[in-house]
């Protein structure tokens, strides 16, 4: 018995291993074929998709896929993306700094510009004042000129009083003498353009007053026309039409009025006249407020040779007659 029941179960052991390995035989074979089958299947696929088909084995097991993304190919990438951003950014840092020197170099250049357009402009503007000042200083100095020298015809009138000098002051025989009297002046005259030299001839009436050599006796007074023919100098004054002047020349006079019959002394009779030549000199000023027009005054010494004839009991008069008058 018990050797029946050994043997028993050493065969049925037997029994038991040899089932098992057909069995693992089996599988290792279906897993073989499963393999070539999921290579070739892998070709296949690679020729036509590029989807990676998961496989399950026909024992119902399933197969881990490969991986369908290379590791170092993502961080490849990764390291590439991240280099192009670095790069766009350095280049766009680059580019921003370039435009913000080109808008530095730029604003220095408009800004130098703007200096040298305002000192261009400033220049500009002392040349013109110095051009301008320069104009009007040789205008100014044309005016003066012109002002000083300024010449042509003009004429005028005045009055004033005649003071008699020397010996026709005192009395003489059968005349008591002449005293102060009055002076109608009337002037036409020529000054020279651009020279101080002018001449004037003057048309004059002088009356003095007689003194009575008795008590018996009222003197009459001496008329005396004249003309005056002078050589005038004008000395400018200033930046005005105003000038000093000085004048002489050759006088002629005609003597009026004196009496030449004193049979009778106190009641004498023939009045007489006569004329004769003398000479004059003397000076003035202008004031005038335009190149003619204006106010002078002046005043002469006046000689002229009587000679004692035609019964004028002087051999010569003078006086002094002060004008004050207008010129146009």
């Amino acid at each position: 018995m018990r050797i029946g029941f050994s043997s028993s179960c050493a065969i049925g052991l037997a029994i038991a291993l040899t089932l098992g390995g057909v069995s693992t035989v089996k599988a290792q074979q279906a897993d073989s074929t499963h393999k070539k089958t999921t290579r070739t299947t892998k070709v296949k696929v690679k020729t036509t998709s590029s989807q990676r088909i998961p496989i399950k084995k026909e024992s119902g097991g399933e197969v881990a896929p490969t991986p369908t993304v290379n590791q170092d190919s993502i961080a490849a990438a990764e390291r590439a993306r991240q280099d192009s951003i670095a790069a766009a950014a350095e280049r766009a840092r680059q580019d921003s700094m370039a435009r913000v020197e080109q808008m530095r170099r730029d604003s220095i250049a408009a800004a130098e510009r703007r200096r040298q357009d305002s000192l261009a402009a400033v220049e500009r503007a002392r040349a013109d004042s110095i051009a301008r000042a320069d104009s009007i200083a040789a205008a100014e100095r044309a005016r003066i000129s012109w002002m000083r020298k300024h010449g042509g015809w003009y004429f005028g009138v005045g009055a004033g009083a005649s003071i008699p000098t020397g010996s026709i002051t005192s009395g003489g025989f059968n005349s008591g003498g002449y005293s102060t009297g009055w002076n109608i002046t009337v002037p036409i005259g020529y000054d020279f353009d651009k020279s101080i030299l002018g001449f004037r001839l003057d048309g004059t009436f002088d009356q003095l007053n007689g003194k009575d050599f008795n008590s018996n006796f009222s003197a009459p007074n001496l008329d005396v026309w004249g003309l005056n023919l002078d050589a005038r100098l004008r000395v400018p004054l200033g930046r005005t039409f105003s000038r000093f002047y000085v004048l002489g020349g050759g006088s002629w006079s005609d003597y009026r009025g004196y009496f030449t019959d004193f049979t009778n002394p106190n009641a004498p009779t023939n009045k007489s006249s006569q004329s004769r030549w003398g000479w004059n000199a003397g000076g003035g000023f202008n004031f005038n407020w335009g190149y003619m027009v204006g106010l002078f005054v002046e005043s002469r010494y006046i000689w002229i040779n009587a000679d004692n004839q035609s019964g004028f009991p002087y051999n010569s008069s003078s006086w002094v007659p002060i004008v004050l008058g207008v010129t146009f």
